[in-house]
């Protein structure tokens, strides 16, 4: 569990290593650069020599214990870590605490890097909340929904159904998201 959000200084540091020991020639001082570092970090496939960009590896290996975390609620460092800052056991729903360890602190920038990539699978649409999760495609999220259309009891997927049929109401998810996303979904 010791992977941490580096610091921008130190990853900026690796990074400047890692293409001064590319550039490098044998004068010391200054050195050309015959090739952008984005194409370095390309992998080989795309034209790239298939450097590792650092910055982006080290967020690879939080999004690695944001992972073993939704998936392995059992584990030890899932229950204390979810006791202090995320009770209900969403990581995606974390609560703000003051004084977060630096553990926990790397560990949410990931999650919150990665909540924007990840979608649903609908299966009964009972844990799906309309107002806050992203769900079904790209921008669709309670920002979208008309507000006034909806009950109070109208709070997950489920309820846009025709009864349990898991079959959409078309004419009610037309009222609530508008014709143009009702017609996406």
């Amino acid at each position: 569990m010791s992977v941490f959000l580096a610091p921008k200084g130190i990853i900026d540091d690796i990074q400047a290593k890692l293409s001064r020991a590319w550039w490098a020639g044998k004068e010391k001082g200054r050195y050309w650069t015959m090739i952008p570092w984005k194409t370095l970090c390309k992998p080989k496939a795309m034209g790239g020599l298939g450097i590792r960009d650092v910055r982006l590896f080290n967020m690879a290996l939080l999004g690695r214990q944001v992972w073993r975390l939704i998936n392995n609620t059992d584990s030890l460092c899932f229950k204390v870590l979810s006791s202090k800052y995320f009770p209900d056991g969403n990581i995606f729903k974390a609560k703000k605490v003051d004084k977060a360890s630096f553990t926990w602190s790397s560990i949410a920038k990931a999650a919150e890097m990665l909540k924007e990539g990840f979608g649903w699978q609908v299966e009964n649409g009972e844990k799906i909340n309309i107002w806050a999760d992203n769900w079904g495609m790209e921008g669709l999220n309670g920002d979208v929904i008309k507000s006034n259309t909806l009950n109070q009891n109208e709070k997950r997927v489920k309820d846009l159904w025709l009864g349990d049929s898991r079959c959409w109401d078309a004419n009610r998810v037309e009222q609530v998201y508008g014709r143009d996303w009702g017609d996406k979904i």
